[in-house]
């Protein structure tokens, strides 16, 4: 928290040869990111630190409120199944079979 975000140039023998500012602009520091399901511009200026946001998935992107809060608080429970249960089944309504059964034995 707290970093600072920096563009580097490196020349051909790897060494820093100038460092720029993320946002060279006032406008670029005063864009908003879009939710990337819907589309719609989140509060979140793009250079908040994403610490300090709600709704950001690393890997993904920045949600607005709406998208990241869809359905329950549950269903963006994960559970883990043993790998074993996918090597030992080789059609997917079996393996199916065995999660959901993995599933009722561990979870419920």
């Amino acid at each position: 928290m707290g970093e600072q975000h920096v563009r580097l140039t490196i020349d051909e023998n790897n060494l820093v040869t100038e460092i720029n500012p993320a946002y060279t602009t006032i406008k670029d520091a005063e864009q908003f990111d879009n939710c990337v399901l819907c589309g719609n511009q989140t509060q979140y200026k793009t250079t908040t630190h994403i610490d300090m946001r709600y709704g950001y998935v690393e890997g993904v992107g920045q949600l607005c409120g709406h998208c990241y809060s869809k359905g329950s608080p549950s269903s963006r429970e994960m559970m883990m199944i043993p790998k074993n249960l996918v090597e030992q089944h080789s059609n997917n309504m079996e393996l199916g079979a065995a999660v959901r059964k993995f599933y009722w034995e561990n979870y419920k």
